[in-house]
């Protein structure tokens, strides 16, 4: 199995187990991580990796001024249109002058970022139609990098997951105290992605 945009690395897990010698399954490890990845994407409401080419997304604006989009990783490349005349068609290009990507100053920082929110700041506004989209964005969505605290939780996820193989029933083993259990919800992991969770998802 190939790992297709996972948040940590096969040599990750190996080094978390402490695998010196390579002896795990190359497989179960790739399959835990893909799990976890796309666990950690619908727990936070959002993905952290970013695309390697531009898409066209759409959206639905209920604000002139303002609109939330998905994610975006990088401004280059993007590009703004709208459909002011409200037949489908998104004829109209803004100027790079027209808006403004925020957090402002998210590119200035020297970790992770994305923008998520476009805002009107020219002579242009987002023509608002409940029946139709009426923004369509050209960009590479996704974050600039994959934050630290999401490889982390990747790591300590997928490690769950590939050791539940030798858990039946959630009990990994047995010391003198009893039965050592492996935790339903791991709150380090909570923890630690507790920052990137989307407000409408929290």
């Amino acid at each position: 199995m190939t790992v297709s945009n996972g948040y940590c690395t096969d040599q990750d897990i190996r080094d978390q187990i402490g695998d010196s010698g390579s002896k795990l399954d190359t497989d179960q490890i790739d399959r835990a991580i893909n799990a976890a990845s796309r666990a950690i994407d619908r727990y936070c409401g959002r993905r952290f990796w970013a695309d390697t080419e531009l898409q066209v997304r759409t959206y639905r604006p209920d604000d002139h001024c303002s609109l939330y989009v998905d994610d975006i990783s990088t401004s280059t490349g993007l590009v703004l249109k709208t459909d002011t005349s409200l037949d489908g068609t998104f004829a109209t290009t803004w100027d790079t002058a027209d808006f403004q990507l925020e957090p402002l100053g998210a590119d200035q920082r020297t970790t992770a970022f994305s923008w998520y929110q476009v805002v009107a700041v020219g002579s242009k506004f987002f023509p608002c139609d409940a029946r139709r989209a009426t923004v369509q964005l050209t960009a590479k969505y996704g974050w600039s990098e994959i934050p630290d605290e999401v490889v982390e939780a990747c790591i300590l996820k997928a490690t769950g997951l590939f050791r539940r193989k030798d858990a039946p029933f959630g009990v990994a083993g047995v010391n003198d105290f009893g039965p050592v259990r492996i935790a339903r919800k791991d709150h380090d992991v909570m923890e630690l992605l507790a920052p990137f969770i989307l407000p409408a998802v929290s």
